[in-house]
């Protein structure tokens, strides 16, 4: 729907709905499912296309239009799409292996560039919890295409975080655990699946908003095998930033109170990020409990988001 809808019952005027145009796209012979998200009444032609990139077990449908319901509203265009296995895009179901979806990031942003070009518009890359990190990685693959960077609540080395969560001893137990099972693939054995947050250990209050929040969305789900954990712990985007991101510009914006991704993980990157960038850290902001549309700390970390590329691009 665009435009205005007038309520002749109430006899008040409506905001303006969000449109969406679906996009089909190709990563690796898979078709993915995308769209472009903007608000008629309110679109700002001078303003850069953003792609919102999910976290680990991210859909389309979760923050990526959440993001694009308030920024829409603030003048931009928005690309969402869900990665290989997920929401409505094609391969193994709820499989995620890093390296195939930065792929997926850089083939979104080819087809995102082309809109861009003709629009004679900026593209800035956002990413949110792992996506954070995917987009940094996804930048070295597809430099010429992307204005901007913007990694939201994200994590920059995954062996620092396994063991900020796990602490020494536990994350000894868990090497001790992919060594054995690791023997027993290697031996014949059958590839089993494995509950994902004992690779990708979640904390307390993270865990309690994906069994009440997250499960609500339509086709929610992971299943993890072990090349998942080999995946995750080779993700080290920090140690892969090199004078191809001098000249970009990265929002870093993350929880004050993260105890999932801890604010040492935006420190450190911010200390090792060799371009301009801004560190915004959210009072009071936990990893993800609050993102919700009407929650007045999402509100305003979308707004940063928002301000900092009208400031930076416009």
């Amino acid at each position: 729907m665009m435009g205005a809808v007038f309520v002749n019952n109430n006899a008040h005027w409506q905001e303006p709905e969000m449109i969406e145009q679906k996009v089909k796209f190709q990563s690796d012979k898979l078709t993915l499912d995308g769209a472009f998200f903007k608000n008629e009444e309110h679109d700002d032609p001078r303003l850069p296309i953003v792609i919102v990139c999910s976290g680990f077990t991210g859909q389309k449908n979760i923050h990526p239009e959440r993001y694009a319901r308030f920024l829409t509203q603030k003048g931009f265009t928005v690309f969402g799409f869900d990665y290989r296995g997920f929401g409505e895009s094609e391969g193994e179901r709820e499989h995620v292996l890093i390296e195939e979806q930065v792929r997926d990031i850089a083939n979104a942003v080819a087809v995102v560039a082309e809109r861009a070009k003709e629009e004679k518009r900026k593209v800035v890359l956002a990413g949110w919890g792992m996506g954070g990190g995917l987009v940094l990685d996804a930048f070295r693959v597809c430099e010429d295409q992307v204005d901007g960077l913007i990694a939201m609540n994200g994590f920059y080395d995954a062996v620092r975080v396994q063991k900020a969560l796990r602490g020494e001893h536990g994350w000894k137990q868990f090497r001790a655990f992919m060594a054995t099972e690791r023997l027993r693939l290697a031996k014949g054995g059958e590839s089993k699946g494995i509950d994902p947050f004992e690779i990708y250990p979640l904390d307390p209050v993270s865990r309690e908003y994906v069994y009440t929040e997250l499960v609500k969305a339509p086709g929610y789900g992971v299943t993890s095998t072990f090349d998942f954990a080999d995946s995750l712990i080779s993700f080290c985007p920090e140690a892969h930033l090199d004078d191809r991101f001098a000249q970009i510009p990265l929002l870093i914006a993350h929880g004050a109170e993260n105890d999932l991704h801890p604010v040492t993980e935006a420190r450190s990157l911010y200390a090792c990020y060799p371009g301009p960038k801004e560190l915004f850290l959210l009072e009071g902001g936990g990893h993800t409990e609050w993102m919700l549309d009407d929650n007045p700390k999402f509100q305003t970390f979308a707004g940063k988001i928002a301000d900092w590329i009208t400031s930076t691009f416009r």
